[in-house]
């Protein structure tokens, strides 16, 4: 990494930006303090910033729209085909349709809203039909009075209502006069009819003399009388009529906004350019305001590779005239990280970024744990037919899908290598969809064919697979020791070299040959060949040795005591060493239960038969129960295979804590925007 300051005429530091933003080559840091000294100042963007968030999400609900009335068409491997291109003459030209784009979006979200208004009034209707069911045989308007009664009774008033409870009329009658008889005076004459009686509900309409209105409902409120939700001055039949027109009339103008939404599903693409563009304006205002300037100059500060410097000031100097000073990383300085690996390495370096990113002190071990990663990846999933599964499907969509976004590519490339690996070990173990090829012959062709292994079937021979499984893991933890120690050489810390690493070797190496002497771990592992006596002593002494350097160096500060306390429970550490070799047993479990499972679905298709009818249900058993058992092996394998570089292999040397080099970018959605320098504009808002 260098670090580069970049001094422009202000007039040109949004077109910079642009290019820079397109280039994506910048991480930008804060600008030197000197900068601050010398009379640079930043500017305020928050209320652009603002306006342009707005903008977005208008588009965003444009879309939103546009997808909910017209849907797009997407596949099952629409997540595959990645952003979509697009060039600089293209984008300029999008550019210049902002306008109308944004008056597009206006006119979606218009509509929308109309849409929206008027479901809420048919809602509001259909609660009213609702409301008005009980009072449906009723023959004059639930508001009635000697105004509305076409003269007919000019000294009556209708009054209608409910009770929460089911009651006849002479029930009701019969409570109206109790209550009256606990009061003193006349008891108003009324007259009561029931229109509907439920259960919880009872609705009626009465009829009392004008001056008597008030004095009735005090009386029929003391019995659980109240007036309905709603009341109308039409007849109930007749606004039943009105809501069911008004219903109709509301849908068929809701078909017509509709229609017109539909119209504008062109539009979809700037839609989303609308989108990408005012997320890549927010990203640069906001840069913007990070910028140093003064009256007629700014200052952009930032790390660029190495590589990218001598094209990136080419193209500054000629086209933007700008000052550029490259100063190389100091030793003191801790750059941000860009992982550059070999090309069968680069598809792991998503899991690696996953855990952390290394230091600049640090060694990458994308390289050395993908070699590690795809063996082990291999010898858990450990079928040929499952192998060559995943290198079709791997191979099938990475061709296909060539504009695919760079993490998608990585990660399929990482399991089309892992399919190999698979291959692999099922040709070495003998694995073929589990039995398959033996089942299908014998069950269906009367003569049983049989691919024998390469060297050894695991489930027959589970402890000899044990075996190479703690071997495999021995040498994957020597290796991350390995590595801890080329880095504290590296660093000329030779005390922690010895005590972190050279004793451990000495300890845990010493300890794993003298095994070789003991007579019931080679009863166990199988083994004839035993270790010769003095050399079993010679490797219990180097043990010995790497316990006693353990327990006296590794704490090389404060009194004897506390020395030799803190080198006693480093040694105590032995026991993790333990269970990090017992954990590549795993290796072991997940071959075995791949292989089984498959075996297991194998025989029961075979239960058939080898009819017609047999052949067709074995065919069906196979498949579905094979692509359940590379799913949830698939998964598996690869949640296994990563802990296994994280806990185990990574506790050995590896701390991170590295910053992810994240240039200035254009980070967009739906667009993938080309950069062409000679058709670059500056003259952009």
């Amino acid at each position: 990494m260098c670090h580069i300051t970049i001094y422009g005429n202000k007039k040109d530091r949004k077109a910079v930006l642009e290019y820079l933003q397109r280039q994506q080559i910048l991480d930008i840091s804060q600008p030197n303090p000197n900068e601050v000294e010398q009379g640079f100042s930043q500017i305020s963007t928050g209320e652009a910033q603002s306006e342009f968030l707005r903008q977005r999400n208008q588009g965003e609900r444009a879309l939103a729209i546009l997808q909910k009335y017209a849907p797009e068409s997407t596949g099952l491997f629409s997540s595959l085909k990645g952003r979509k291109p697009l060039s600089t003459q293209l984008y300029y030209q999008f550019v210049d349709d902002i306008p109308e784009m944004q008056h597009i979006a206006q006119e979606l979200i218009s509509r929308s809203d109309e849409i929206t208004e008027k479901q809420n009034a048919i809602v509001h209707c259909k609660s009213v039909l609702e409301e008005l069911q009980p009072w449906l045989t009723l023959d004059v308007p639930m508001e009635w009075d000697s105004t509305t009664g076409n003269g007919r009774v000019k000294s009556c008033v209708g009054i209608a209502g409910v009770f929460t409870e089911q009651l006849s009329e002479t029930e009701i009658l019969s409570r109206y006069d109790a209550a009256a008889n606990t009061q003193d005076g006349e008891t108003p004459a009324i007259s009561i009819e029931v229109i509907d009686a439920q259960p919880q509900q009872t609705c009626v309409w009465l009829v009392c003399r004008n001056e008597d209105v008030a004095h009735c409902e005090t009386l029929l409120r003391s019995i659980g009388f109240s007036r309905p939700k709603i009341a109308f001055s039409h007849i109930p039949k007749e606004m039943q009529q009105i809501q069911e027109k008004q219903i109709a009339q509301l849908e068929q103008e809701i078909q017509e906004l509709e229609k017109e939404i539909i119209l504008y599903r062109g539009t979809r693409n700037a839609m989303k350019f609308l989108i990408d563009y005012f997320d890549m304006r927010t990203d640069k205002y906001q840069v913007l305001s990070e910028l140093h300037q003064r009256n007629h100059i700014f200052a952009l500060s930032g790390y660029v590779p190495e590589e990218s410097v001598p094209d990136l000031t080419a193209q500054l100097e000629h086209v933007y005239h700008t000052a550029i000073e490259i100063e190389p990383e100091s030793a003191m300085e801790e750059p941000p990280i860009l992982l550059r690996n070999p090309v069968l390495a680069q598809p792991v370096e998503g899991i690696v970024r996953t855990f952390a990113m290394p230091r600049k002190s640090e060694i990458d071990p994308t390289t050395i744990m993908s070699i590690f990663y795809y063996i082990f990846f291999g010898l858990m999933f450990s079928d040929a037919g499952y192998g060559l599964v995943m290198v079709l499907s791997c191979g099938i969509a990475l061709r296909k899908f060539r504009n695919m976004e760079e993490s998608m590519r990585k990660s399929l490339k990482m399991f089309l290598l892992c399919g190999i690996s698979t291959m692999f070990w099922g040709i070495m173990f003998g694995s073929y969809f589990g039995d398959a090829v033996s089942v299908i012959s014998s069950t269906f062709f009367n003569h049983e064919i049989s691919i024998p292994p390469v060297w050894f079937e695991p489930v027959n021979n589970p402890m000899k697979m044990l075996m190479f499984s703690f071997l495999f893991g021995i040498i994957h933890l020597f290796t991350g020791l390995g590595i801890s120690l080329y880095q504290y050489l590296k660093r000329k810390d030779y005390a922690s070299a010895f005590s972190d690493c050279i004793c451990w070797f000495m300890l845990v190496g010493g300890g794993i040959v003298y095994l070789f002497h003991v007579d019931m771990f080679l009863e166990m592992a199988s083994i004839s060949a035993k270790l010769p006596t003095w050399a079993a002593n010679i490797a219990a002494v180097i043990a010995g040795i790497g316990a006693l350097g353990i327990v006296l160096t590794t704490s090389r500060f404060g009194g004897i005591g506390k020395r030799l306390a803190k080198g006693l429970y480093s040694l105590y550490n032995i026991t993790g060493w333990l269970s990090d070799i017992l954990s590549y047993s795993r290796l072991l479990a997940l071959g075995l239960a791949t292989g089984v499972i498959a075996t297991v679905f194998n025989k029961m298709g075979s239960m058939f038969g080898d009819g017609v009818v047999g052949a067709i249900l074995f065919i069906l058993v196979f498949l579905i129960g094979h692509a359940l058992n590379i799913g949830v092996n698939l998964l598996g394998a690869y949640v296994h295979t990563n802990r296994l570089q994280f806990v185990e292999f990574f506790s050995k040397f590896y701390e991170g804590g590295g910053r992810e080099f994240k240039p200035f970018a254009a980070n967009t959605r739906y667009y993938k925007f080309q950069h062409e320098p000679s058709e670059v504009r500056t003259n952009e808002n």
